[in-house]
């Protein structure tokens, strides 16, 4: 079979090398220029790891990252990692074709069969047994080929930084007194932290400034001191009301759409990046079970992997959430409340 994977993410590049095991032909198409340069965290959930294990990627990935809370038998619940590290690992072996924009879909009757690519060359048809859309929240491609998803906006948004300090721990999490969260991220590069707050604007968010900022993370989360103190500026801050998604269904005939493209939930689930991999494992073994039939191994990914998937979708970001409950103290509210008068 040949596979066309359109998205160069974690999830489109461990099914690339999961289905290459299995004897597929697979392209992988990626509008970037090339590898992201900027490295950023990332927390990867349990739910990935029996995807990596099968990617031949997993020990690769456990040596450059940081456990978080390792069980008896030493096998931790997340890793926390840089993104590029784990990007390099996956992409290792995978031909990727860089700066190649779909266009649309290649029709043959009702069905998919490949893609139309922009390349700086001009743009060329590329022919495919099944076409893979993981090219995130917004995907262009799930449009294209008339895959109906609802996006709607988290209720709150997310304010983080990312820091070159290497800190003494992996993780650490306080829920403010509504559930949300405000945490802080370790791996062996440097160190993260997030805060739920209210969807207020960016330019709300940055305007009491980097002192301030700090002084309320640290006091909210101490363990953060280390992490924060090279800030400097409010550029280092990222301030983002997060899109979630739901597809009514995961494929038409001759392609599939995998990740975030078909399902996304907020961070504060920390769910994302494993539930994406989870959907490469399964449609990877979908199409080891119907070599010769794309569009079976799409019903038999769907029909095996949509009812592990449902119940995330359910609940939501808000499943996450431990509510103390109470009036929300001045000190977990970001921007900072106003004086009041008098």
């Amino acid at each position: 079979m040949r596979v066309v994977v359109v998205g160069a993410g974690a999830a489109g590049l461990c099914l690339a090398r999961s289905l290459r095991r299995r004897g597929a032909e697979v392209a992988v198409l990626e509008r970037a220029p090339g590898p992201a340069p900027v490295p950023r965290p990332f927390m990867l959930p349990y739910h990935g790891f029996d995807a990596l294990e099968d990617a031949a990627a997993l020990g690769a990935v456990r040596a450059v990252a940081w456990d978080i809370a390792p069980r008896g038998d030493g096998t931790p619940v997340a890793l926390a990692v840089s993104f590029t590290r784990v990007q390099e690992i996956l992409r290792d072996g995978v031909p990727v074709e860089y700066g190649r924009e779909v266009t649309g879909p290649l029709r043959a009757g009702e069905r998919v069969a490949g893609v139309r690519v922009r390349a700086p060359g001009g743009e060329r048809d590329v022919a495919a047994d099944l076409v893979v859309a993981c090219d995130g929240v917004r995907s262009p491609l799930r449009e294209m080929a008339g895959i109906r998803a609802e996006l709607r906006l988290a209720e709150g948004a997310h304010l983080s930084f990312m820091s070159p300090a290497v800190i003494d721990r992996s993780f650490a999490l306080r829920y403010q007194a509504d559930g949300r969260q405000v945490g802080l991220l370790g791996w062996p590069d440097g160190s993260a932290g997030w805060w739920d707050i209210e969807r207020v604007g960016r330019e709300a968010a940055l305007a009491p400034g980097i002192e301030a900022f700090k002084a309320a993370f640290t006091r909210l989360i101490p363990e953060a001191a280390a992490a924060v103190e090279p800030l400097t500026s409010t550029d280092q801050l990222v301030y983002r009301e997060i899109t979630e998604v739901r597809a009514e269904r995961w494929w038409v005939p001759g392609l599939v759409i995998i990740g975030d493209a078909a399902h996304a939930v907020g961070p504060e689930a920390g769910l994302g990046a494993g539930l994406g991999l989870g959907d490469a494992l399964a449609l990877a073994v979908a199409v080891e079970r119907n070599p010769d039939d794309p569009d079976a191994a799409c019903a038999d990914y769907e029909t095996w992997r949509r009812p592990a998937v449902a119940p995330y979708e359910v609940i939501g970001a808000a499943g996450a959430r431990i509510v103390r409950g109470g009036e929300k103290p001045p000190e977990e509210i970001w921007p900072p409340p106003a004086p009041r008068a008098g």
